[in-house]
């Protein structure tokens, strides 16, 4: 008798598959799990939004410094509306150089608008710094604050503005 055809026939009562009692089992932990993560990655996202308003935020001033550098002239940064959430707009005597959409679901507090000199440094009467936040104020979820130093080098740290 041939072994293998005797191995397939004992074996042929055994049915293949899942069962719908552990198909069951398996999405009722699923959805544990689920459930479980929603928030933490709700919160994840956010704060992921708001790392990008600050890189956003960081690159638009470093591109307004090196602009008013290369054009010997002054170049202003201004809020859409005044709130930097909503957007801003970069321009110089030449006209619009930049403009940047807005955020949801996060606010951005700043200056009603930054001016840099042909040296590069702010000379903006006000050099107040930028903070980004969740606008819902959820502790967990940390905030970033944009500084500007004396040579007009934006610099973004960790947690809000003191």
């Amino acid at each position: 008798m041939d072994m293998s055809a005797s191995f397939f026939q004992c074996r042929k009562g055994l049915s293949r598959g899942f069962t719908l009692i552990e198909l069951m089992v398996v999405l009722a932990i699923l959805a544990i799990v689920l459930v479980i993560a929603a928030p933490s990655f709700a919160n994840f996202i956010l704060a992921q939004r708001i790392k990008a308003a600050s890189s956003d935020i960081v690159a638009s001033l470093a591109y307004a410094r090196s602009e008013a550098i290369k054009q010997n002239g002054s170049v202003t940064i201004t809020p859409t509306s005044g709130n930097w959430a909503s957007g801003w707009t970069i321009t110089s005597s030449s006209g619009v150089l930049q403009s940047q959409s807005g955020y949801q679901r996060i606010t951005v507090t700043g200056p009603t608008s930054i001016v840099f000199g042909r040296s590069g440094r702010v000379i903006s009467s006000v050099a107040t710094p930028i903070n980004i936040d969740d606008a819902d104020g959820r502790p967990a979820v940390t905030g970033r604050c944009i500084t500007l130093g004396v040579s007009g080098l934006p610099r973004a740290i960790a947690g809000s503005c003191s």
